[in-house]
């Protein structure tokens, strides 16, 4: 079994990137800022966390639903930030800083990522840290403060988990302070508990565990996440989930969108690189090809295809789409060294990088809003309560695709943490 140190190694990037450092440099300085002064991290130090996004009011034919689904905002001129704080957005903001403290030599941002831990660990409630009655669910992370009960999703709580072992990983002193490792060994058990219970039958209402295992947004984050806890804990059942779906997924592809594709090859990298298995790499090369099928060669668009977004080739989806492609070759790219992927990667952030906000108002400079219409040239595209133009996510979308600007400038990818 390789280790990730070794095969990061013989991945070098091409060194005729069409994007240069100092464009990867300057976008991750805007995002950082954009986080600190767009109100979407209020106070601008973290202690109180980070919102999940904010909403462009004007001319969003969403609005209402969005603040029936998600009744926490603050109201201003044009905007609002829908205020809920979710514990993934939370810990991929987290993350994202302290990518940015070791790449951008700024230890101040490192002080952010410490105040989100606090207020993950301390302050939001979002942690099942003992057990009730009804289930022993400790290690859990509850999908957001303003729901009250028990709201498990099984893609919000695999990020939890794989992430606090690549905090603990990358900042050991983050790891005494606040026990990511051991709570992310907990999480584990129970993400494969709750993935053998439900795979391969239907989604069962009743179930604890929201999602829907037989697609990659849900199954393949689960093998990413025991991947990561396998590097710490290497027990069997973690290795028997990634070879149950990846036969699965095998068989089964013809129907997946390309944000599943994307989630596809993220789980299957992952794996690969811990268990160094045959599965794991059929998996990734099958869905990577899918993924550089459908992209577009002159903007290095995939058409956004999801469910939850309006959809359209001329589309950039930057909350289902593109924003997980990116990683996902990003990570085949470092697998594999292969300069097929390495120039899908920066085609992609090519275009990122155009189109990465420069509105002079503090709530947009710096961002990625949720739609781009490559045809019109501006966001747009359509909204709807999740998904669209006028939603712009601090996870799901900015933290994310930060990461990837970071990898580039290290010369890694997210298999390396």
């Amino acid at each position: 079994m390789s280790t990730v140190s070794e095969k990061i190694s013989l991945n070098p990037i091409n060194s005729s990137s069409a994007v240069s450092e100092t464009q990867l440099r300057q976008s991750l300085l805007k995002m950082a800022d954009w986080f600190r002064n767009s109100g979407i991290m209020d106070p601008n130090d973290g202690t109180w966390g980070v919102a999940e996004r904010i909403l462009l009011t004007d001319g969003n034919s969403a609005v209402e639903q969005v603040y029936r689904s998600f009744p926490a905002w603050s109201e201003f001129d044009g905007y609002s930030v829908i205020e809920q704080r979710r514990a993934d957005c939370n810990l991929e903001t987290a993350f994202m800083y302290l990518l940015m403290a070791e790449t951008l030599g700024k230890p101040d941002y490192g002080i952010l990522t410490e105040n989100l831990l606090k207020y993950l660990f301390n302050r939001s409630g979002l942690l099942v840290k003992f057990p009730s009655s009804q289930h022993n669910l400790c290690g859990a992370w509850n999908w957001s403060h303003i729901k009250h009960g028990s709201y498990l999703w099984l893609d919000d709580n695999s990020w939890m988990c794989a992430l606090q072992l690549m905090i603990a990983r990358t900042a050991p002193e983050l790891n005494t302070k606040f026990g990511l490792t051991k709570w992310a060994l907990k999480l584990a058990y129970l993400l494969e508990e709750g993935f053998k219970k439900q795979f391969p039958l239907p989604y069962a209402p009743e179930f604890i565990w929201s999602g829907k295992v037989n697609m990659p947004h849900w199954g393949s984050l689960v093998v990413m996440a025991l991947a990561r806890a396998y590097q710490v804990k290497p027990e069997k059942g973690f290795q028997d989930v990634a070879n149950i779906y990846h036969k699965f997924l095998l068989e089964e592809h013809e129907h997946l969108s390309s944000s599943e594709c994307a989630y596809a090859v993220i789980g299957a990298t992952m794996a690969h690189c811990v268990y160094g298995d045959r599965l794991s790499l059929e998996t990734a090369e099958l869905f990577s090809a899918k993924l550089l099928g459908k992209m577009d060669p002159q903007s290095g668009n995939i058409p956004a295809e999801h469910i939850e977004a309006p959809s359209g080739p001329s589309l950039v989806d930057t909350i289902y789409t593109i924003n997980w492609a990116l990683l996902a070759l990003q990570c085949m790219a470092d697998l594999t060294g292969q300069i097929k992927y390495w120039q899908s990667v920066q085609k992609i952030q090519s275009l990122l990088l155009k189109i990465q906000d420069n509105t002079p108002a503090k709530h947009l400079y710096g961002c990625w809003r949720g739609m781009y219409d490559l045809e019109s040239e501006n966001w747009g595209g359509g909204d709807r309560y999740e998904g669209g133009a006028n939603s712009i996510y601090s996870g799901w979308t900015n933290a994310p695709i930060a990461w990837t600007m970071a990898f580039s400038i290290k010369r890694n990818s997210l298999i390396h943490y």
